[in-house]
């Protein structure tokens, strides 16, 4: 938020909470803390804060935290509803689609293959089996 969404927001805060002050040392105080979210972000913080803390004086850390876990929580449950990928559909960091080691060892996969079926079909000749 800028500085003049931060004046913006003390006023209003003020018009409830006379104890919140409106002058130029809390809009500075205040700036700092509120940057990282929006106006309204904020403006529902502070209903919030006044909502569970009555006639308990607004302050701008208390503000922020309470903004920023709403902004956390919103965007875990819109997290929540989306379709997770499948593993095929994630890509690893190169940009390709990641496969499994039969795909990307397709040769060595049937030689390993061969070499199990020869290894199976050996123990069953040496039991009787064939």
């Amino acid at each position: 938020m800028d500085l003049i969404g931060t004046t913006r927001l003390i006023i209003w805060i003020n018009q409830f909470d006379p104890f919140v002050q409106a002058n130029d040392a809390a809009a500075d105080i205040w700036q700092h803390s509120m940057e990282p979210i929006t106006y309204d972000e904020a403006e529902a913080a502070v209903v919030a804060h006044y909502r569970a803390n009555p006639g308990q004086q607004a302050q701008p850390g208390s503000i922020l935290k309470r903004a920023l876990n709403a902004r956390a929580s919103q965007e875990a449950s819109t997290r929540a509803i989306e379709v997770p990928k499948t593993r095929r559909e994630l890509e690893a960091q190169d940009g390709k689609i990641q496969r499994s080691w039969r795909q990307r060892n397709p040769e060595e996969w049937d030689r390993l293959m061969e070499q199990g079926r020869q290894e199976r079909i050996n123990d069953l000749k040496a039991r009787g089996r064939i």
